[in-house]
């Protein structure tokens, strides 16, 4: 009978397993970057080149041949293109802004409260997560022109405020917190808003900066109500402004990539620098209800 494999013959075993592993995720990876990837080579293309060397992939499908800066320089100078960066900045910085004190308030009322119908309360906001956009629109609509406020940066910001899954996340993590803490609180003196400013937010940071991140990309990606909210170029947004780009007879698929890539770029740093904190929330969220 042979004796079992020391760790030294295990170690090659799974070297070999995690080498398989990662090589496949990296596989999948590149797969599925592709269509990234020529997104951006074909941006920095003349529009006769872009659709050149797609009938079969080869290296051709994914360099920049012929390359140019002629798209971005029309979307940015000619276009206006700044401009509807700037607002799709303005929008979702200011929903961001907002509603982090509007939502995380209503979570510590939910996690450090008690109070008859907290849970169906908490239910139904629960359930409006899982109400679709469509159904609302035209209420919301009804309202925010009742209010005087079409064609306005409120129409855009106000209604997107309140979120159900921020309220959600932020709870969770309070939800957690010890009671002490809050009871040596109150024991010196804090008001429930030192509470909330002082012990709470500093403590559940991972979920304000998540709960930030998919506010902002919610907005960043909006374009249903602010096609229905706004007329003027004014107050146009980027994804609106994309669309066009493309009209009834033809698209102008220079610019229409290049835009796309200038509108990829937030999105792409501000997950680069908050993923560690995005994967805390993910991990933790769940462990208290």
């Amino acid at each position: 009978m042979s004796p079992p494999p020391g760790p030294a013959q295990r170690v090659p075993g799974r070297l070999l397993r995690g080498g398989v592993f990662y090589g496949t995720l990296t596989a999948i990876a590149l797969v599925s970057a592709i269509p990234l990837i020529w997104a951006l080579t074909s941006s920095l293309r003349p529009d006769d080149e872009i659709f050149r060397y797609t009938t079969r992939l080869s290296w051709k499908t994914l360099l920049p041949i012929g390359g140019t800066v002629q798209n971005f320089r029309e979307i940015l100078f000619e276009d206006r293109f700044a401009r509807f960066f700037a607002n799709s900045l303005f929008v979702a910085g200011s929903t961001v802004t907002l509603g982090l004190l509007v939502n995380s308030l209503a979570a510590f009322g939910f996690a450090r409260f008690t109070f008859r119908g907290q849970k169906a309360l908490f239910g139904l906001v629960l359930i409006t997560f899982m109400v679709p956009f469509e159904v609302i629109v035209l209420p919301l609509y009804l309202v925010v022109r009742s209010m005087g406020w079409l064609d306005t940066y409120r129409a855009l910001i106000v209604p997107a405020v309140p979120d159900a899954f921020s309220i959600f996340l932020i709870r969770q993590f309070m939800a957690k917190l010890p009671q002490d803490m809050f009871e040596a609180g109150r024991v010196d003196g804090a008001t429930w808003w030192d509470l909330y400013w002082r012990i709470a937010l500093p403590n559940v940071k991972p979920a304000l900066i998540t709960a930030s991140l998919l506010l902002f990309l919610r907005q960043w990606d909006a374009f249903f109500w602010p096609l229905v909210a706004t007329s003027s170029l004014e107050l146009t947004v980027i994804q609106v402004a994309l669309t066009k780009y493309m009209t009834e007879f033809i698209t102008y698929w220079g610019r229409l990539l290049a835009g796309s890539m200038l509108a990829t770029i937030p999105i792409v740093v501000l997950f680069f620098v908050l993923q560690k904190y995005y994967v805390q929330s993910v991990t933790s969220t769940g462990i208290k209800g």
